[in-house]
Order: structure tokens, then sequence, then C-alpha cells
């Protein structure tokens, strides 16, 4: 069997349980790691403009470019036009805005809702 490469580790071989076994590629440390565990290590890559790994101004959290400057006024309805302008927003985030319930004067996300959606609920709540 063909090893496996990841960025961190070699991956060895899998099991039937579910656990792979890896080698780190900085030390030759071996052990075992669920999959869960070894996805924990499967870093976003850093934006092509800015190199930041984590989000910023051309990039949000979930990996998805920003609607430039230039296209927000045409692309973005108006009650979402400042929230683009302050905090950036994807095309899907434009989606998972259309998703969100207004109740009560605060944003709620539907229920099972990815990690982007329920950031933009904390960015709209908060202003």
């Amino acid at each position: 069997m063909a090893k496996e490469e990841t960025p961190r580790f070699d991956i060895l071989s899998h099991s039937d349980s579910g656990l792979s076994f890896v080698r780190e590629k900085r030390g030759g440390v071996m052990r075992a790691l669920t999959e869960s565990e070894l996805a924990d290590f499967n870093d976003p890559p850093p934006c092509p403009q800015c190199a930041e790994q984590f989000g910023c101004e051309h990039v949000n959290c979930a990996g998805e470019p920003a609607i430039p400057d230039t296209e927000i006024e045409s692309a973005v309805p108006h009650e979402w036009v400042a929230l683009a302008r302050g905090q950036g927003l994807s095309r899907q985030d434009l989606e998972r805005l259309g998703s969100l319930e207004l109740r009560e004067g605060a944003y709620h996300a539907p229920a099972g809702s990815d990690m982007r959606t329920l950031e933009l609920v904390c960015l709209l709540n908060e202003e």
C-alpha cells in the first residue's frame, strides 16, 4: 500500500475501526488518530492576495471570496450594503442572509446552520 501524504503527517495506514496510523514528518512520532482528529490538522489555504489564513478582507472564514467593493451596490440588496461594506460578504453569504428570521428585533438562524451563518447572526445582532 502506497503512503498517503498530508502537510504534517505521512499516513501509514487506515484501520476498519476508523483510525489512521500516522508518522509526523518532523520528529517522526508515530500515533493513531481518528478521522476527526486528523481533520483538525487540515488548515484552510491562505488568501492568495494577502496570505492570511483564517479570514481577511478578501476571503471570509468559510474560505469564500468577498464581493469586491466595486460590485457591492449592484450585487447586494440595499438592506445588507452596510454589512457588506463593513464586514465583507460573499455571494454565498447572501443566500445565508436570506435564510435568517427576524423575531422580536433579533436575527435567528435556522436549525442546523453552518458556522458562517451563525457568525452573520452575531454580526447583525451586534449592530
